[in-house]
């Protein structure tokens, strides 16, 4: 089925979402069923990642959309922290961290593009070309 999806009349669609600017230089923003669509608004996840990995406290980042009866989906942020791959011992300082990572979205994100939910994770699952695999991610999140 994905096959058939990918392949149409001769040629190969990955599902890459791009902008072409008025000066002819592209500049990919995503894959499409990465795209998270909250009341009707489409965010990228990439932009949120970003955000999330300039945070000091952040190694890694990877934002997925979640099923919400309000708003079709919601954002969801797992992160890996740095210099804590054992897990976070203290709850204090877990709720610390996760009240700035708040914070530093805050400021930088639209309030629509915010993470709803903030998943501190040991590891991010990746595929065997090291590509993280958000479909595990929601998988995840859908068992709660």
């Amino acid at each position: 089925a994905a096959s058939r999806e990918s392949f149409r009349d001769g040629w190969f669609y990955p599902g890459d979402l791009a902008q072409l600017d008025a000066e002819g230089f592209l500049t990919l923003a995503g894959r499409a069923k990465d795209m998270i669509i909250r009341g009707g608004i489409n965010i990228y996840p990439e932009e949120i990642e970003a955000v999330l990995m300039a945070h000091p406290a952040v190694a890694e980042a990877a934002v997925i959309g979640v099923p919400d009866a309000a708003r079709g989906e919601e954002v969801a942020a797992y992160i890996v922290l740095r210099g804590e791959a054992d897990g976070v011992q203290d709850i204090n300082k877990a709720h610390k961290t996760d009240d700035a990572l708040r914070a530093w979205c805050r400021e930088r994100l639209a309030p629509y593009k915010q993470p709803r939910d903030l998943v501190r994770i040991d590891v991010l699952p990746r595929n065997s070309s090291g590509k993280v695999r958000k479909e595990l991610l929601k998988q995840i999140a859908l068992k709660g």
